[in-house]
């Protein structure tokens, strides 16, 4: 035995990051289900605020339609599921300036508000985490999750 540190292979490698995806997504889930009792909102609840939430914040809304099919929800149960936040102040309907027969779906100034005390914090305590890490290292590692969920997003629509 020479003492030289042998490298782990690659299906080790691909295995361990894998389960760390894994513990991630169930952290995750575990955090946003605090703020989702607190708030009375339910798993599909959260989901679509995320999206809504990200068309907001970008200036790109979602439409209803587009909500059901990243949900993979019918469009009867995507438009009672934002009739139900809307009916709760967290979203709102709006129509598009350039083609009022579109309707898009935003976060109400309050939700978004109360989401970003809930969650900027979180954001803050994953940029020092990840303090140690170059530029390059960080954009590579967010290319590899995209990959990987990609791959996720395709297995699920497989299924459904």
């Amino acid at each position: 035995m020479s003492g030289v540190p042998t490298q782990p292979d690659r299906e080790t490698v691909m295995d361990d990051l894998i389960d760390a995806l894994r513990r991630f997504t169930v952290e995750s889930d575990v955090f946003v289900d605090v703020f989702a009792r607190a708030h009375g909102l339910g798993r599909s609840d959260l989901n679509a605020i995320m999206w809504i939430s990200t068309g907001t914040s970008t200036g790109d809304p979602i439409t209803v339609g587009e909500l059901a099919q990243r949900l993979r929800l019918s469009p009867a149960a995507a438009t009672a599921l934002v009739d139900r936040l809307e009916a709760v102040g967290h979203v709102r309907r709006t129509r598009d300036p350039q083609d009022r027969r579109r309707v898009t779906v935003r976060m109400s100034e309050t939700a978004m508000t109360v989401a970003s005390a809930f969650f900027v914090p979180l954001g803050r305590r994953m940029h020092d985490a990840a303090t140690e890490f170059s530029d390059e290292e960080l954009a590579r590692t967010a290319e590899i999750v995209r990959r990987l969920t990609n791959t996720v997003t395709d297995a699920s629509r497989d299924r459904a």
